[in-house]
């Protein structure tokens, strides 16, 4: 498994795996299911991908360095349980405590990341509905 930061390559293959798992997301309300724009919603993001040895897209993750913030994390359906989330957020600077928030709806993301040892530490409720703000510290270590 390659893990990278984007190129200019990669935006296609981004926008698509986002347009796909944004507009199937049954735990989103129908409005932000049709808010497919990738690059629109990560303007000022770094972006980094995983991907197969082919090349294909495993999935990404999308944060906003300066706020140590998780913005997006997404795994292809066909590559999710192999350890790609993982290897994602292991490539995160260990020396920052990073946050990310979760809509409450979205069960399975909420209990991946609990039993990545985040934490909730707020919550609140948004655009997207009802969500819980996580932090991982690197003192909580990502389990191998």
């Amino acid at each position: 498994m390659s893990i990278h930061i984007a190129r200019d390559a990669d935006a296609a293959a981004v926008q698509a795996l986002y347009q796909r798992l944004i507009g199937s997301a049954d735990w989103l309300p129908p409005a932000a299911r049709a808010d497919t724009d990738f690059a629109l919603a990560s303007v000022g993001e770094a972006l980094t991908v995983s991907t197969s040895p082919a090349g294909a897209l495993r999935g990404f993750i999308s944060v906003q360095i300066a706020d140590a913030f998780v913005h997006h994390l997404y795994i292809a359906p066909e590559f999710q349980r192999q350890g790609v989330a993982r290897a994602l957020l292991a490539s995160l600077s260990p020396a920052k405590a990073w946050r990310l928030k979760c809509v409450r709806l979205n069960r399975l993301a909420l209990a991946f990341y609990t039993a990545l040892g985040w934490r909730e530490t707020g919550g609140g409720e948004g655009g997207h509905g009802a969500y819980a703000l996580l932090e991982w510290r690197p003192a909580d270590r990502l389990p191998p």
